[in-house]
């Protein structure tokens, strides 16, 4: 068994306990998912099962979407709903135009400084589990990108945003840092994932529905998983090469996302993910 699952995650499961709900329901103990969720968290977690765990690095990769409502006002020592208030402001409600104005100095290329509350690890211990014992230490800020920040709604002290960003973003920090700019501050009060790469929640399944109509009839193969990545189709004799994880001259006339291609052999089948080099294709991970 192996394939994808686009699973809506509920909140107050971990993303690891979605992951071991489905290793029981599949019976497969090869699942990992592909981004973390935080425990307040819903939506889209995109669940790779068997020899799809092989894959999960390129889905990872992808572009995500959320849907977050902000408090501000509030700040919270996990920066959002479930943790401990450290500092509840008087403040005079932010006009619509200020919010916007705000929004718009987190748009593109920014320097992000992930929560203390969080899975990254320091001398191999979670974060998280060293911001329990208070000793953890501030953790570097990391590269990201606000691909669009929008206004969905505003109604005082609450501030619906829509986001669009890169691998790696932390809305809450970044619920934070806007409360920070505005003046009184902010937490995450709720977050939905609505889209990870090409898996949207629209077409997430719950677990329940999981578990009723089987893993096996919900898996996406890994061919569909991937056609975010522009495919190319070689010889037999070339295949061959490639199923033995050697590389073979191929003009790519499109590198395609980061300059990996899927490769197939003459009859469609997925045989690697590559990447596009110097007129050959080099893969890295044969399927």
């Amino acid at each position: 068994m192996h394939g994808v699952l686009n699973i809506n995650k509920p909140s107050g499961m971990t993303s690891h306990d979605v992951v071991q709900k489905v290793r029981r329901i599949a019976q497969e103990k090869r699942v990992g998912h592909t981004g973390t969720l935080d425990p307040l968290a819903t939506g889209v977690l995109v669940l790779c099962v068997g020899g799809a765990t092989r894959i999960a690095q390129y889905l990872e990769a992808g572009e995500k979407e959320y849907d977050a409502v902000m408090r501000l006002g509030v700040t919270t020592d996990t920066l959002d709903a479930e943790g401990r208030v450290l500092e509840t402001k008087q403040y005079t409600p932010p006009r619509q135009q200020d919010i916007i104005d705000a929004l718009a100095l987190f748009k593109g290329e920014i320097m992000q400084q992930p929560p203390l509350f969080s899975a990254i690890k320091v001398g191999g211990i979670p974060s998280y589990k060293l911001a329990r014992r208070g000793t953890a230490a501030v953790l570097a800020p990391r590269r990201v990108t606000i691909y669009r920040i929008d206004l969905a709604a505003y109604d005082d002290p609450f501030v619906r945003l829509r986001v669009r960003c890169s691998k790696g973003t932390y809305i809450r920090s970044l619920c934070a840092d806007i409360g920070e700019s505005l003046g009184m501050g902010a937490h995450l009060s709720s977050l939905i994932r609505t889209r990870s790469g090409r898996f949207s929640v629209e077409n997430a399944l719950s677990l329940e529905r999981l578990a009723g109509q089987g893993v096996e009839k919900a898996l996406i193969p890994l061919d569909e998983a991937l056609a975010d990545f522009p495919a190319a189709t070689v010889n037999e004799g070339d295949a061959e090469r490639v199923r033995h994880g050697n590389p073979v001259a191929f003009a790519v006339a499109a590198p395609g996302r980061g300059g990996r291609i899927r490769v197939h052999d003459p009859s469609g089948n997925l045989l690697a993910i590559a990447r596009a080099e110097g007129g050959m294709l080099r893969p890295e991970v044969v399927l």
